[in-house]
């Protein structure tokens, strides 16, 4: 944890992380994990969208995959036909 900030009844804790350029401690205040948003506090989400939708889960390539395999049989008849 940083250095606390405030009085006994209302704990401000600051980051604390070093800076790599000046060696000074990071003056913004800490999260739950003693860190601020900047130094390793909340998640920002998920960094590739398609994570989110689930458009890449095993379940929907497999369901595209079954369906480009009827697709296949499907235009093997139309040709067999015509």
């Amino acid at each position: 944890m940083g250095k606390w900030n405030g009085l006994p009844h209302e704990p401000q804790y600051l980051c604390g992380a070093y800076a790599r350029s000046t060696g000074e401690p990071c003056k913004r205040f800490a999260g739950r994990n003693g860190r601020c948003k900047l130094h390793g506090g909340k998640s920002t989400g998920a960094k590739q969208p398609r994570v989110k939708h689930g458009m890449y889960t095993k379940e929907a390539i497999e369901l595209r995959r079954q369906y480009a395999e009827l697709l296949r049989q499907v235009n093997a008849h139309i040709a067999d036909m015509g």
